[in-house]
């Protein structure tokens, strides 16, 4: 099949640039000591996550008790779940996914999260496996001090919960467009990290994961000591929300087709909208930068730009989401491309599995 053969809107997924950005990734990981765990939220596509793994990443970083299950069926792991697990029915899936022989841990940030984790175990028979959560500045999630980390690892050991080490996460960093300001933050964030795996240390308590970073801290966060591995996720197909903080370095892989269903003297109409791309980072843009979507209704788009005195209706363009992770999220299939062929379709068996 060739793309002019598909129907539009949807997602083309080009399988050389993903595989390069994956070499690449683990090229700039490779001499450092630090591991990759790439974050199951942006591909939410087991043929994705199997390519990572085939490639030297360690594991994969989920969100989402949904996500989990998607790779447990796919028979990939181990998982880390960088989120607490609330609730009886979430702990006793959970529960499900140990028994199964899953190898998964998930973040706990309090004792109310033991306690849900120990109930679990006494129901289910099974042993659960943590990483604490610490607040590096991003004031979402996590322990606060160091001393709650050290106590909050204590009870992991002494309720026979199986202590992996801790995590942080300095995602507050894309606030911050100005570069020195960005690294300073960074690195603040990764040193409020290791004053807490230095107080576990000094307890007797030493992780043995120290998991941070995003794509954009790659670069700084593989060279800090004391972290042994990162979650960065969207490098493996890049968007235009993350170029700018690390750019160059990752090629676009991931194209929105949509077709020109409507020209008029200073814009044009094409048939994505809200359903389809979204809008939650800014503006996408064509491939070639030429074409701005520069509104988005529900099934709509507002194409704006030099090149829009020469689109005719019935004519494609790819456009380059500006946050691929919302974007896919409300598609079920990517089109696997090379040039302009297509070789395969692969689901996206994750896509809204929020719970």
């Amino acid at each position: 099949m060739r793309i002019d053969e598909l129907d539009t809107p949807c997602l083309l997924l080009d399988l050389d640039r993903v595989n390069k950005n994956i070499a690449t990734m683990m090229g700039l990981l490779q001499g450092t000591g630090v591991s990759l765990r790439p974050h199951f939220k942006t591909p939410k596509c087991p043929a994705v996550a199997g390519l990572q793994l085939n490639a030297g990443a360690i594991g994969i970083t989920v969100a989402k008790l949904g996500e989990a299950e998607v790779l447990a069926d796919a028979g990939l792991g181990p998982i880390l779940m960088a989120n607490q697990v609330v609730g009886t029915k979430k702990i006793d899936r959970l529960m499900a996914l140990l028994s199964r022989g899953v190898d998964i841990a998930t973040a706990v940030e309090s004792d109310f999260n033991i306690d849900e984790l120990v109930a679990g175990m006494k129901r289910s028979g099974q042993r659960a496996a943590a990483v604490i959560e610490v607040d590096s500045g991003m004031r979402r999630c996590g322990s606060a001090t160091p001393a709650e980390t050290v106590r909050l690892a204590r009870r992991l050991v002494d309720e026979g919960i199986d202590y992996r080490g801790i995590m942080g996460y300095e995602g507050h960093m894309y606030g911050q467009a100005e570069e020195a300001a960005r690294t300073e933050l960074i690195n603040t964030a990764l040193a409020t990290v290791n004053e807490h795996v230095e107080a576990l240390a000094e307890a007797g308590l030493a992780p043995a994961i120290v998991s941070t970073s995003g794509t954009a801290s790659v670069l700084i966060a593989s060279k800090t000591p004391g972290v042994t591995e990162l979650q960065a996720g969207t490098y493996v197909f890049n968007d235009l929300h993350t170029e700018p903080f690390i750019a160059g370095l990752f090629e676009n892989a991931l194209t929105l087709l949509v077709t020109v269903i409507s020209v008029k003297e200073r814009y044009a109409v094409g048939d994505a909208g809200l359903k389809s791309l979204s809008n939650d980072t800014g503006q996408s843009f064509s491939v070639d930068g030429s074409v701005k979507v520069a509104r988005l209704s529900e099934e709509h788009c507002t194409l704006t730009g030099d090149s829009i005195a020469n689109l005719k209706p019935g004519q494609r363009i790819e456009v380059v989401p500006s946050h691929g992770d919302t974007t896919l999220n409300m598609h079920d299939v990517y089109y696997v491309r090379r040039g302009d062929d297509i070789i395969d379709t692969w689901p996206i068996a994750a896509a809204r599995k929020f719970r």
